[in-house]
């Protein structure tokens, strides 16, 4: 063979190999997959007016690449929602679209989230040598790549290539909710039911409800780009 023909050969190679690795890194593992099947035939149940919020938030998201939740504490429900919207992008083929989340206090992952996230099927490592509570949170035991990207300190937060989202109520919103043009899709917190009988219950049951409004918002969000798509042939 030709040098030249070996060079483009070998390029050729390296470049499905490429791809099949990052086809790899985004695969859900069979519990995972599982779950998000289950979750998708639940929009039916996602609440009107909920639905009106995530459907504006993927108009937003068809322009925008970034998502990114936000509340005065960062343990609970930004995390869960980051964790679930990553993973929505990557179930929907949206691999161009981050979530991150952020609060006024520095991000520790309450164990009961690790907890309910790894029923659910995400391979959640405890990080060595780092603070008792911190974690890797995966899609993929096999390509363990951490989408848990949180801070107390993004910088500054350019609201034209990201969606900002205040998942929490009155008492409780953070500096950054203070954004003109910021989402608010509010959870109720749960924590008053740590330490109690109620509490692994009540924590399913807010990641159900996150993991549907996530995946509808990927589904919403695809949706939008293939109508532009088509709109603009």
């Amino acid at each position: 063979m030709h040098p030249r023909g070996k060079l483009i050969l070998f390029l050729l190679l390296c470049l499905l190999g490429t791809n099949v690795a990052e086809a790899q890194q985004r695969r859900f593992n069979s519990e995972l997959e599982k779950f998000c099947k289950e979750a998708v035939r639940d929009f039916k149940s996602i609440d009107p007016e909920r639905k009106q919020v995530l459907d504006d938030m993927a108009e937003q998201l068809s322009r925008k690449k970034l998502v990114l939740f936000t509340c005065k504490t960062n343990t609970r429900r930004t995390l869960m929602l980051q964790v679930w919207a990553q993973s929505a992008f990557y179930y929907y083929g949206l691999y161009n679209k981050t979530a991150f989340s952020m609060g006024d206090t520095v991000s520790q992952v309450y164990p009961a989230v690790a907890a309910v996230l790894t029923e659910s099927g995400f391979y959640c490592l405890q990080l060595e040598n780092k603070e008792a509570k911190s974690y890797s949170i995966s899609i993929n035991k096999d390509f363990p790549i951490n989408i848990l990207t949180s801070k107390n300190e993004l910088g500054n937060v350019d609201t034209a290539k990201t969606v900002v989202v205040n998942i929490c109520y009155e008492e409780e919103v953070s500096n950054l909710s203070m954004l003109q043009g910021h989402v608010d899709l509010p959870y109720p917190s749960p924590h008053r039911y740590d330490h109690s009988p109620e509490e692994m219950q009540q924590y399913r049951t807010l990641n159900r409800q996150i993991a549907t409004e996530m995946l509808y918002l990927a589904d919403r969000t695809e949706k939008v780009l293939i109508r532009e798509l088509k709109g603009n042939r």
